[in-house]
């Protein structure tokens, strides 16, 4: 009798901890991402590709994320200092699966027919980048910045479409779709904005989130593989119109985005930026 009664309470305790497990509320984890750059972190309206990606990944995994927004280097540190969970970051010792990409391009005017097919290049024309773009962009970009008779380096990034826009840079250095989504904020004349050219002379650039916890680390990988099996990244491709022709999409780290000789042409704002 005293044997069946202890099994009564051990399966009793079994049951209630599984009814407490199910029910319990997600953990909190306080995850570090950019400022606003369309279309990956709308920050104003808490959306945006890279965003909702994040979000919904640590949701699948058990967590409940709290987004904090700053620039990529108060965001290291404020890693390194405890501060956050996880922040994007190539470094550390739990660094995720890569779960987006970013197409640093050059981009030109498609009216001046520029062609482009070497960085070195770039030395010929007027070059304005992204804020330490030569730290992000290889040795052989490094070299060509030191080679440049005009070369500059520019923040915040809407800067980069008024001096492609009003012909006081040649070319531009940016994400081809943060350039395209961030156009429609500038002030310009009527019809200072034309169709610009992008040139993949860059690799695409591979972001992961860097974690504090190994359990919470794993288990984000685990999600964005399944998102991505699921169909997931081709559903935000469709939402964000954000897909090549046969339909991947665009900032996933398995598409390849490849360009012609004279440059892809493209036409802002971002909600009608399919190649045209």
């Amino acid at each position: 009798m005293v044997n069946q009664l202890l099994r009564l309470c051990l399966l009793l305790t079994g049951l209630t901890s599984l009814a407490a497990s199910a029910f319990a509320a997600p953990l909190p984890l306080v995850v570090a991402l950019g400022e606003h750059k369309p279309p990956y972190i709308l920050q104003d309206k808490h959306a945006g590709i890279e965003y909702e990606l994040v979000t919904t990944a640590l949701r699948n995994a058990g967590y409940e994320p709290q987004v904090v927004f700053m620039p990529n280097q108060r965001a290291q540190q404020a890693l390194t200092e405890g501060r956050v969970d996880a922040a994007i970051s190539r470094n550390g010792p739990f660094v995720s699966v890569p779960y987006i990409a970013y197409h640093n391009m050059a981009l030109t005017l498609c009216e001046r027919r520029l062609r482009l097919g070497s960085i070195n290049d770039l030395t010929r024309y007027r070059v304005a980048a992204f804020h330490n773009a030569q730290r992000f962009l290889g040795p052989e970009y490094a070299a060509m910045t030191r080679d440049s008779h005009d070369y500059t380096e520019v923040s915040p990034q809407p800067i980069l479409g008024n001096l492609l826009y009003t012909g006081r840079s040649d070319v531009v250095i940016s994400d081809l779709f943060v350039f395209l989504g961030l156009t429609p904020q500038l002030s310009l004349p009527a019809g200072a904005i034309r169709p610009v050219c992008s040139h993949a002379l860059f690799p695409p650039t591979l972001y992961s989130l860097s974690f504090r916890s190994p359990e919470a680390w794993q288990r984000f990988n685990q999600a964005i593989r399944q998102l991505a099996r699921s169909g997931f990244y081709a559903k935000l491709a469709r939402s964000y119109q954000l897909q090549d022709k046969q339909g991947h999409a665009l900032f996933s780290p398995d598409t390849v985005v490849r360009t012609p000789p004279g440059g892809q042409r493209w036409v802002a704002p971002i909600s009608a930026s399919q190649p045209r």
